[in-house]
């Protein structure tokens, strides 16, 4: 189902200015009064706010798991740590198994969609492995989310996924685009 919280804010952002252009220049009843020049105002004045937001999410501001938020290389590790004690119950596609539930796929597209990738590693963090949570340091349970998300599909990045809450509630997890 789609939702406008899945064009991010630079989408939402330009959604509203060609909307506010379109009524501008279209409406018979609101904008009648206005001038040529009190139009055209308006409708830079709705571009403009719409490439400023549109600069702050690419400048670390809302990013989605699909935006290359990890490397190859830091996936390459967490494949490591995933495989040693991970795998055995989880399988070794992450798509869950008889003694665990998937990691990806449904879990990341409905579980968890909407929400910063944060909340996903820390319920990793301090659950798994069970009976040993916070095995691991949080930069390796940071390498096992990247592979994971290689896993699910999402593109890898030139920077490294941090283990910090604040780099990862800067993420947000959305559903699987389509195509």
């Amino acid at each position: 189902m789609w939702k406008p919280t899945n064009l991010g804010l630079a989408g939402r952002s330009a959604l509203v200015a060609a909307g506010i252009a379109a009524l501008a220049a279209t409406s018979a009843f609101a904008f009648d009064n206005m001038s040529p020049e009190q139009r055209a105002a308006l409708e830079a004045q709705a571009t403009e706010v719409a490439a400023v937001e549109g600069e702050a999410g690419a400048e670390g501001g809302e990013r989605t798991i699909f935006d290359g938020v990890y490397t190859e290389e830091q996936a390459d590790r967490g494949m490591g740590f995933f495989g040693s004690d991970c795998a055995a119950c989880h399988a070794n596609t992450a798509r869950g198994s008889s003694a665990a539930p998937g990691l990806i796929g449904y879990t990341l597209d409905n579980k968890y969609a909407d929400q910063p990738l944060y909340d996903y590693f820390d319920y990793m963090r301090t659950n798994m492995p069970p009976g040993n949570a916070g095995w691991f340091t949080d930069q390796e349970y940071a390498d096992i989310v990247a592979y994971l998300l290689e896993l699910h599909g999402a593109p890898a990045g030139d920077t490294e996924l941090e283990g910090t809450e604040e780099a990862l509630s800067t993420i947000t997890i959305v559903p699987t685009p389509e195509g």
